[in-house]
């Protein structure tokens, strides 16, 4: 069973992918502000300094390579690898089970170069394993594993039937060449389809523990714990009316996806009360508005419920269904912007009755490769709109209408190639937040690919952006989703396999982590079928969307462990 296009948009787990999620598409710095060691954090940055991007690039990972064509040698197997130049005693050392992440490195004929994010769980248990976007689960696939003293190597064998009625067999591999700690190591890899080589580069791996000695949680408790079994991977949260409405993918291994509601009424003990199929399209977004709960759909553009009644959402009779991706929701006042390809803007004048302004694409995004928006946060009449490779946009949505769009006012972009051409691999702007900050704008800004991290920049005047601070975790995990108490001044992160992070943000510059809670847990179900996994949607809800007594509460989604309720304890 080969895995969806849907999962493909989310994880990017093919070796073959590009990097972008857009439809279109075939496919230890460390950080504790508490610890005092480096917390990548980079004060008062001049305004117009080009930004490097996520992370540098190097060159290859490892010395070693692929041999193409060798005579006795099986393609992707460890005797197709060159490892003579690799030091490679220190592997005896390095983990042989867990969850691992890895960035590869693919050298283009073109002579440019690709990179990618890939995730695999190996285990020694018997349990099922995952490697490449695949799971042991899956009869088609077969599992190689060779560990010793100087031998790391992983393959993964599938076996698939065409539509031409053809095979295709396909050999992953992944040869360790040298390892930095038990933890961290280098080598080569190489994707073969029916015994020749496709696709071959280098990678760099990371195990997913507990970093910085932290313990599992502090400065937040668990309160419970939902899972959402057989209904799909979860990615996002709304909560509203003392219920809370998960969105989940379709996966694969984990079921059809869909809209999972949960009673709230008593946070220590949720009720599952409803379920709802995405009907074979990709629910990723979901907000609500009054009586009126909107879904972002890959296949059908933005679906309205009616959620009178919030524990049976019912379609309203108005749609404003397309055959369009929507693949994140943003509602303020009386507009829904749902971001995709491009931004669409709805009057929800009548919450329950959409209805379409028009579609905005900021000038020059389209000749970025890969510059799809994936979200986009609305505050004072400006529009903050994050796209991969393209960065931030700020736009004026003040005076939208029928016949007025929005206008360009500024931006904040990475950098560029000696030809000026924009460097795609490098940034992944995905998601922010905005606040007042006596007399300046503060926009936090985070993005979504290995080396990944929190911006913090001066929007004040969108023409000139100014970096103020940076907050770096572990290169390996990436953030998602994050939501401001712009009264508090507190930032919460869904921060992938770093868990929920929290954020006192009163002083900018200085951003200083309060709490944290790791919901990562390598043992966890279907844990490593891709890099993006972990935490990944979150909300602060406060009356009257629940009740004054549950308010304040954060609500945390998991894409295994489905929906967590934390307490902050400080």
């Amino acid at each position: 069973m080969q895995r969806s296009r849907l999962a493909i948009l989310l994880f990017l787990p093919l070796a073959l992918a590009t990097g972008c999620p857009d439809p279109k598409c075939q496919n230890t710095r460390c950080g504790d502000f508490d610890a005092g060691v480096d917390a990548g954090m980079d004060a008062g940055m001049d305004a117009g300094v080009i930004d490097p991007g996520d992370f540098e690039a190097t060159g290859l990972y490892a010395p070693c390579d692929f041999i193409q064509g060798t005579t006795g040698t099986q393609c992707g197997e460890l005797d197709s690898f060159n490892l003579s130049a690799c030091p490679r005693s220190s592997l005896g050392n390095v983990a042989q089970e867990g969850v691992f992440t890895t960035h590869g490195r693919i050298a283009q004929g073109d002579g440019g170069v690709r990179y990618f994010t890939q995730s695999h769980s190996l285990r020694n248990d018997g349990g099922v394993e995952t490697f490449n976007g695949w799971a042991t689960l899956s009869p088609e696939m077969h599992l190689t594993k060779q560990f010793n003293g100087n031998t790391w190597f992983v393959s993964r064998h599938t076996t698939s039937r065409l539509s031409d009625g053809g095979t295709l067999n396909v050999t992953v591999g992944y040869a360790g060449c040298s390892a930095q700690d038990t933890n961290h190591f280098t080598g080569c890899y190489a994707v073969c389809r029916n015994g020749l080589a496709s696709e071959v580069g280098t990678f760099k791996a990371a195990r997913i523990v507990l970093a910085r000695n932290e313990s599992e949680a502090k400065g937040l408790t668990l309160v419970s714990e939902s899972p959402i079994v057989d209904f799909g991977m979860p990615v996002d949260i709304y909560v509203t009316k003392n219920h809370a409405y998960v969105v989940s993918l379709e996966e694969p291994y984990q079921g059809w996806g869909g809209l999972t509601v949960f009673d709230v009424s008593d946070p220590a003990h949720p009720r599952l009360v409803n379920q709802i199929s995405a009907e074979n399209s990709y629910w990723n977004g979901v907000w609500a508005k009054g009586d009126a709960l909107y879904v972002a759909s890959g296949k059908r553009g933005v679906i309205t419920f009616d959620i009178t009644d919030p524990a049976n959402p019912v379609p309203t009779p108005v749609q404003v269904q397309e055959g369009v991706d929507a693949h994140t929701l943003f509602v303020e006042g009386n507009h829904l912007y749902a971001m995709g390809d491009p931004t669409r803007i709805y009057d929800i004048s009548n919450p329950r009755a959409p209805r379409l302004l028009g579609r905005y694409e900021p000038p020059g995004a389209s000749s970025y490769p890969y510059a799809y928006v994936h979200d986009a946060f609305v505050y004072k009449g400006r529009m903050y709109s994050y796209y991969w490779s393209y960065g931030m946009q700020i736009s004026d949505v003040s005076q939208l209408s029928d016949t007025q769009e929005p206008t360009p006012l500024g931006s904040y972009r990475y950098a560029v190639n000696p030809d000026g051409s924009p460097t795609p691999n490098y940034a992944r702007s995905h998601a922010g937040a905005v606040g007042t900050y006596v007399d300046r704008l503060i926009a936090f800004e985070g993005g979504e690919t290995w080396g990944a991290h929190l911006r913090v920049l001066d929007v004040t005047d969108p023409k000139n952006v100014k970096l103020l601070s940076r907050y770096r975790l572990r290169e390996e995990a990436s953030i998602h989703n994050m939501i401001l108490d712009e009264t508090r001044k507190r930032l919460y992160i869904a921060y992938y396999q770093e868990g929920v992070r929290v954020l006192d943000v009163a002083n900018p510059a200085q951003p200083r982590e309060l709490g944290y809670f790791n919901t990562f847990r390598s043992e966890d179900p279907m844990r490593g079928l891709g890099f993006y996994e972990g935490s990944i949607g979150i909300r602060v809800p406060k009356a009257p969307d629940v009740s004054s007594a549950n308010a304040g509460l954060i609500y945390v989604v998991d894409t295994s462990r489905g929906m967590l309720i934390l307490r902050e304890t400080q």
